[in-house]
This record gives structure tokens, sequence and C-alpha cells, in this order.
């Protein structure tokens, strides 16, 4: 019988993944490898929070400039506990996919957040400036599906999730931003290339180089020669 137990907990393991860091959850891809997997002991600082979760930076990056340090965590009720500026752990949350529609890509993101634990606060919180703190934005391929031509992604966004290729930040520019997701960032000297949408949100582009700049002032994208 207790040969029989063990076996069944044995069984469960790779349900439950030890502690992690955030990079090790995002890991280089689209789509989490924990994807399913509850983990335990997640330790970050809290960037921004909202009536529906929070945004936690790991406070042990690695040096894997394709995997994120930064993380949501969907709960409607953690917001009310902590505070930007906390470091935080969490003794356990599910790693999950995310989409709102089947045409968009996912967000990797932790949810049913348990055992919070607020480690330290009050602690200075930074945002990552584009092209300075990061890699600069790529100016000429856009993903590797499609051989960094522009027409087939993003109206094609979901073969990436199928797909799942590893990032390459520095010559992608989908993985390049994919590399920051969840992140805080600052955008200087921020140019607006179209006026806002029905949403009030806008394109810009940054202080970093860029190529097809038009007359207009905005960006033309072309097929790759």
């Amino acid at each position: 019988m207790k040969g029989a137990l063990c076996w069944a907990v044995a069984g469960l393991q790779p349900l439950l993944s030890a502690a992690l860091t955030i990079a090790e959850i995002n890991g280089n891809k689209y789509i989490s490898s924990y994807n399913g997997q509850t983990v335990s002991d997640v330790t970050g600082l809290v960037t921004a929070k909202s009536s529906a979760g929070i945004y936690i930076r790991s406070t042990t990056p690695d040096d894997d400039e394709a995997t994120s340090e930064s993380i949501y965590v969907f709960s409607s009720t953690i917001g009310k506990t902590v505070n930007v500026g906390d470091i935080i752990t969490l003794g356990s949350a599910k790693v999950s996919e995310y989409r709102s529609s089947n045409t968009y890509m996912y967000l990797t993101e932790l949810t049913n957040p348990t055992g919070i634990t607020v480690v330290s606060s009050n602690n200075t919180v930074t945002p990552l400036v584009i092209g300075k703190d990061t890699l600069s934005p790529p100016t000429e391929q856009f993903t590797s599906l499609d051989g960094g031509d522009i027409y087939s992604v993003p109206n094609a966004q979901q073969n990436i999730s199928a797909v799942n290729p590893v990032l390459k930040p520095a010559e992608y520019g989908l993985d390049f931003w994919e590399s920051l997701t969840g992140e805080l960032v600052t955008v200087k000297a921020p140019t607006a290339l179209k006026i806002p949408s029905s949403y009030r949100d806008t394109w810009v582009i940054g202080d970093w180089k860029v190529t097809g700049k038009n007359d207009a002032g905005s960006l033309t994208m072309s097929a790759k020669g």
C-alpha cells in the first residue's frame, strides 16, 4: 500500500514545479514550457497593478536577452494586499497562456496565486528604457516564420503560438517585444505614427534607430527584397 501511494504521488510531480525564477517561467519562446503547471515560491518586485492583477519583475534576473524578467499575475484581489514597490513571494500559482481572441497572441501569466508574502516594501521601481537598458528594436525583419517578411504575420499570428520558435530579439521585431512581455518600460522621445484608435491607443516610435520613415513622419513597411 505504501509503495502504491509513493507511486501515485510520484505520478503527480510533473504538475507541480519547484521554485522557479520569472525568466525560467517565461522561457525563451512564445509559449511557456510550464504552461498548465503549478509553480511555487515565485519572487518579484511589484512594478504596476490594476483591478485585475499586478505585474512583477524578477529580483534574480538572468543574462539571457530572450527571457522576459517580468510577468502578469491575474487576480482580482491581490492588488488589495500589495503595493507598487513591494517585493513579494507567491507560495504557489498556476502558469497559464491567455488570449481574448483566437486571432491574438498568447500572454504568459500566473493565475490563482496563493500564500502571498510581502518580503519588503518601498523599493525603487525603475522602468527599462527601450534601446538603452534593452536591445534596440530590430528594423529589418519581423519574424522567423516568414523569413523576415511582414505580410504573413501578424495576420496569421496564431502560427507563432503553434510553431513556438526560440526568440531571437536582436534579429526579429516580434521576438524583441515578446522578450519584454510584462515589463515596465519607458519610450524616450515618443512620436505618434497615426491617430488614436477607438480604444485611444496608437503606434509610436522612440529615439532608437528606425528605417522606412516617410515624408508624413510615419513608417512604410515593404516586402523583403
